[in-house]
């Protein structure tokens, strides 16, 4: 006859024969820190008449009772069979006429330096717990799991208590053991559909491990100060995720959450990066909260980020939050039954500009789509490739909706990308765009013709090859007499220049000289550039910061206005009294620079370009 104990103060045994290898705690890249213990909340609690005197009482057979309990069980580990040891909580309020729910709540890992510091983290576990609180309140049943002990290595007996081990996935019988328990060998039972599993950094870990080895089992999930980069394997079921981050924890870095939650709904959910949704809240005394979501796919993903907030959470103030979510996804929760999303939301469009739009959509469904034929749609497999018409006063669609629908069982879901048709723009502006011809961006205006505003210059997107420690180009020495004194055409200086450079015994490349350098330069496919005149610099000056914003949303490098070496080489050179005369423009002073000398030092250099719309 199986007996179970009832204890409530019980130092820790040592439940493994054998000293395992101390498995480091994961979570994603660069996230090695040990993982230190869950702060331990003390959450005021309805009175409940439970009676906790009594010490060592046998439970009934095959019955659950009210109360705080210890539960041993023994489980096969392996090639072991050890000894493993939770708390349960059962509220005298329970119904087992309504739907029972079973909470794990997976502590935090409890660290020592010997076998004699080994702490019980079951030891404080009372109906003070924040969890209990809902317990009486919402018919659930709280489990509490002690973790394993997981020794460093045979030569250091130090380690921690905590789920870790064989990767995360050493406790998972004992998973198996405990739900069992809980479902099949006692009364009243509880609902398979409403198991859920929390807790705190490792235990956080170790809920995201449940959810892709025990998908089939928990529901959904809520841990705190955890996260994993695993998707590995890949579950057969979707568990909706709602975790809680610290903004400033140090421990498990906030941003790797949010890679590794994107990622999981990316390559679980089904789900595109743009599918995600920001909202707020607040917890009042405690924290500001951003909330990211990905909902309506195959399951719903979200992260709250608490602000000013580190490893220790404190999870009495989520409780409402971690409630809602579990309750509201049960195992046999449908979400929407149909979906499809994309990788673009709208479509601004230039004449003749191709996008890729990449969908999905739920799996066995059918998909149609809803595109304008003046647009030439083609679908191969989950992309569909878009020409916007060359011809924009032509018979085309030149705004309006891309539909999407997905059919299944005679239901319907859409999703709708509106597009938009730009009217050829005839003049130019500083700050525009400038496109090659497969609309890839390759500069920005930076000077337009007042006299005739369809010709323009352009801005290339990079510095200068880099030198030394920084990004930066020598003149380059063309001949002791050679000068190109005129000071508003980098054009003609830069011909000039390439002329003299043919004549020379050795040729100066893109390395040694400014002016190949940008006579050379090539940016997707678009060449014809040169090195700016002194005046063409200063021209761009006073509009340097609209210029650097557009360079910069395009994936291009600023013009620099603050650095040791922020001088801009022109192509003007003028004579000094049989020296050459170099100069140079100082974007943060807003002034000429000159060099008296036979060649400049090293500068910074950018390309020009002159454009006309015909």
């Amino acid at each position: 006859m199986r007996k179970y104990w009832i204890l409530f103060i019980l130092l820790i045994e040592i439940i493994i024969n054998y000293a395992s290898t101390f498995i480091a705690m994961f979570s994603c890249t660069d996230d090695t820190s040990a993982y230190l213990s869950q702060d331990k909340e003390d959450v005021n609690v309805d009175e409940v008449p439970v009676d906790t005197t009594k010490k060592d009482t046998l439970l009934p057979e095959g019955q659950l009772v009210p109360g705080m309990h210890l539960v041993k069980l023994m489980v096969q580990q392996g090639d072991s069979l050890v000894e493993r040891r939770f708390k349960y909580f059962m509220p005298v309020t329970l119904s087992p006429d309504k739907p029972i729910s079973l909470i794990f709540e997976f502590h935090g890992s409890y660290e020592f330096d010997g076998p004699d510091e080994i702490a019980d983290p079951l030891a404080n576990i009372s109906e003070a717990n924040f969890l209990c609180q809902k317990a009486i309140k919402e018919n659930i049943v709280i489990c509490y799991p002690a973790g394993s002990v997981e020794i460093s290595n045979e030569a250091d007996t130090s380690g921690a208590v905590n789920w870790a081990g064989d990767g995360y996935t050493k406790s998972l019988p004992f998973v198996d053991a405990m739900v069992k328990y809980f479902t099949q060998d006692n009364e009243p039972r509880v609902d398979p559909n409403r198991i859920y599993s929390t807790g705190q950094s490792s235990g956080a870990i170790f809920s995201f491990t449940l959810a892709l080895h025990r998908s089939d089992v928990f529901a959904a999930i809520t841990p705190r100060a955890g996260q994993s980069a695993s998707v590995e394997p890949f579950p057969s079921r979707a568990v909706p995720v709602r975790v809680f981050a610290g903004e400033i924890d140090d421990i498990v870095q906030h941003s790797a959450v949010l890679t590794n939650m994107t990622k999981w709904a990316r390559e679980i959910g089904g789900y595109f990066e743009s599918d995600m949704q920001i909202d707020t809240a607040r917890y009042e005394g405690y924290a500001d909260v951003t909330i990211r979501s990905w909902r309506g796919g195959k399951a719903d993903y979200e992260i709250y980020s608490l602000a000013g907030i580190g490893h220790g959470i404190n999870a009495g103030k989520c409780l409402d939050d971690m409630w809602e979510f579990m309750n509201s996804h049960p195992l046999n929760y449908n979400p929407a039954n149909l979906f499809v999303s994309t990788n673009i939301k709208e479509i601004d469009a230039q004449c003749n500009q191709t996008f890729e739009i990449s969908f999905n959509y739920s799996e066995g469904a059918e998909i149609s789509i809803d595109a304008p034929q003046s647009w030439n749609p083609r679908i191969e497999g989950k992309k569909l490739t878009l020409t916007a018409p060359l011809d924009y006063f032509g018979n085309i669609e030149r705004e309006g909706t891309i539909t999407f629908t997905v059919t299944s069982n005679q239901a319907t879901a859409n999703c709708e990308i509106p597009f938009y048709l730009n009217a050829p723009k005839t003049y130019f502006e500083v700050g525009d765009i400038y496109y090659n011809e497969k609309f890839e961006p390759v500069g920005v205006v930076c000077w337009v013709n007042n006299k005739n505003i369809r010709e323009a210059k352009i801005i290339n997107l990079q510095e200068v090859t880099t030198q030394g420690s920084y990004q930066t180009i020598n003149f380059g020495d063309f001949g002791t007499n050679f000068i190109t004194p005129d000071y508003d055409d980098g054009e003609n200086n830069t011909l000039l220049h390439v002329q003299q450079n043919a004549t020379l015994s050795k040729p100066l490349n893109n390395i040694q000289s400014g002016l190949i350098w940008a006579a050379q330069y090539e940016y997707k496919g678009v060449g014809g550039w040169y090195l700016p005149a002194f005046n063409e610099l200063q021209a761009i000056s006073g509009k340097l910061t609209l210029i650097n914003e557009k360079l910069q949303e395009i994936g291009g490098e600023s013009v620099v206005n603050t650095n040791k070496l922020d001088a801009y080489l022109s192509s003007t050179v003028t004579d000094a009294s049989g020296t050459k005369c170099f100069h140079m423009m100082n974007f943060t002073s807003n002034m000429e620079v000159t060099q008296v000398r036979e060649n400049t030092s090293y500068y910074r250099a950018r390309a020009f370009k002159k454009v006309i719309i015909k």
